[in-house]
């Protein structure tokens, strides 16, 4: 059965847009698991694009956590989505 999961992953094999939508939402799919809890209530995957990920949080505390956490989410992020991070850009958008 086709699923939009599986329409999304077959699709980003060979189109950028649908690759971004693919990563994105296997990203949000798996947010508390890679962020935790507490961290996932501050801060939000917004954009993916040749390895870079970029990580919006509401408060510059929360940024600093995601800074020092880099590589423990690269790796998370690898094991949990297959997904490859070469970087993490880090925002504050205060709400």
């Amino acid at each position: 059965m086709l699923t939009l999961k599986n329409i999304l992953e077959q699709l980003s094999r060979t189109n950028p847009f649908f690759g971004k939508l693919y990563a994105l939402s296997l990203l949000k799919e798996h947010e508390l698991q890679i962020l935790g809890e507490h961290i996932a209530k501050h801060c939000t995957f917004t954009d993916f694009v040749d390895g870079r990920l970029v990580i919006v949080c509401d408060d510059y505390i929360w940024a600093n956590e995601i800074r020092m956490l880099r590589r423990k989410l690269k790796r998370k992020i690898h094991e949990v989505c297959k997904l490859d991070v070469s970087e993490i850009l880090i925002k504050v958008q205060q709400r």
